[in-house]
């Protein structure tokens, strides 16, 4: 069995957005938690204006078939390219 997987976004806010996004991150962290292979999820805030997203997955294979996905492409254009965040960074390692 392949192991579990870990995945992290962090996002920083527009100025004065910093509620707004959290919000709209938590709704999509809420989405997340249900599709396949996630097994659990967690928003903290990291400053006043930055935020982290984690999630595990049962495998790697899930987490690449969950990125490689149209939902996850739609949400990670929408924060690239919206009004509240101003950038974000992703990193993924094996939680085993």
């Amino acid at each position: 069995m392949s192991p579990s997987a870990i995945a992290i976004v962090r996002v920083q806010a527009f100025p004065g957005q910093a509620t707004a996004l959290g919000s709209y991150l938590g709704e999509l962290l809420e989405q997340v938690r249900r599709q396949p292979g996630c097994q659990s999820g967690e928003l903290r805030a990291l400053a006043a204006d930055r935020w982290q997203v984690s999630t595990r997955w049962a495998s790697e294979a899930e987490l690449e078939a969950h990125l490689s996905g149209a939902k996850a492409q739609q949400w990670l254009s929408q924060l690239g390219c919206g009004e509240l965040a101003l950038g974000l960074e992703f990193e993924s390692r094996s939680a085993d």
